[in-house]
């Protein structure tokens, strides 16, 4: 069984995206949850809600490769526009005087090294992950992921794992936990996949469709100057949403994939932190709305 890569951004079993890619048995490859390394991808969402439109573009490139790991160096950029009224946010800031509302965008460039091996008959897969970051001008920060799964089933159509994950220079208050993944295929064309925070009952009519009824975990994060004497002068803002959708999934072409999802984003947390460290400086409220994101993908 030729078994995993991992290109994770954020991981949680606890309701935070995982992405984790490994080789599929199904005719039409997917990203995400759906097991294919992403060479180059872009995404556009549009939303009815405090968070209204985003874009996102990603490479990866593998370096180094054998039987056992991998090397490979990412770089992603997303932008964000956020319109908050002044009743949304707590402790009395308004978004106007701290420059919340508007356009912002993020960058990240890192590496991301990916072991795997067995124990006791088992496979075995650990991460590790260094990322630097940059946004309202400069460069921020740098972060880090370490992971393992240990996987308890692995057969032709059943996987199922379970391991820690520490993430390094974190705003979160719980920057360990255990995370999990299982794909189950029932025959051809029904297959259901829990990755951490994504999850999907897939129908796939044909070699080149594939719907999807499940749900995610979407994390929206960036870096902004609120010229306020009450907070740092840059701070991080970070919203996380459950995401219950219908997807689809077209290959176009060998090796390029259309996605178009719509369902609704409710709000999970809401908070701006500084650069580094746990504090929370304020909340934002956010009512359920819906969201419309389309995406193309070219895979290897």
């Amino acid at each position: 069984m030729t078994f995993m890569n991992i290109r994770p951004l954020i991981f949680s079993i606890i309701l935070l995206p995982v992405h984790i890619k490994a080789q599929s048995e199904s005719n039409v490859n997917r990203e995400g949850y759906g097991l294919v390394k992403t060479n180059i991808s872009t995404s556009y969402e549009h939303g009815w809600g405090n968070i209204e439109n985003g874009f996102a573009a990603r490479v990866s490139y593998e370096l180094l490769s054998d039987n056992h790991s991998t090397l490979t160096a990412n770089a992603r950029y997303t932008s964000t526009e956020i319109d908050f009224e002044a009743d949304e946010l707590t402790k009395d800031y308004i978004p106007s005087d701290i420059a919340l509302n508007g356009l912002h965008a993020m960058g990240q460039v890192g590496m991301t090294y990916t072991y795997k091996n067995r124990i006791g008959g088992k496979p075995i897969v650990a991460m590790g992950m260094l990322n630097s970051e940059f946004g309202a001008g400069r460069f921020q920060r740098i972060s880090g992921i370490v992971m393992g799964l240990y996987m308890l089933r692995a057969t032709r159509t059943t996987r199922f794992g379970l391991g820690p994950l520490v993430m390094l220079n974190s705003t979160s208050k719980i920057p360990a936990f255990l995370v999990f993944m299982y794909h189950h295929r029932f025959n051809d064309r029904w297959t259901v996949n829990f990755y951490g925070g994504m999850m999907g009952l897939d129908y796939t009519p044909s070699r080149n469709d594939i719907f999807s009824l499940g749900a995610d975990i979407d994390v929206k994060s960036f870096y902004f100057t609120p010229e306020d004497k009450r907070l740092p002068n840059y701070c991080r803002f970070t919203s996380t949403a459950f995401r219950p959708m219908l997807k689809y999934r077209r290959r176009m072409i060998q090796n390029l994939y259309l996605d178009v999802q719509a369902g609704a984003a409710i709000k999970m947390s809401c908070r701006v932190n500084g650069v580094t460290g746990t504090k929370e400086y304020f909340h934002c409220h956010r009512k359920a709305a819906p969201f419309v994101q389309t995406s193309m993908s070219y895979s290897l």
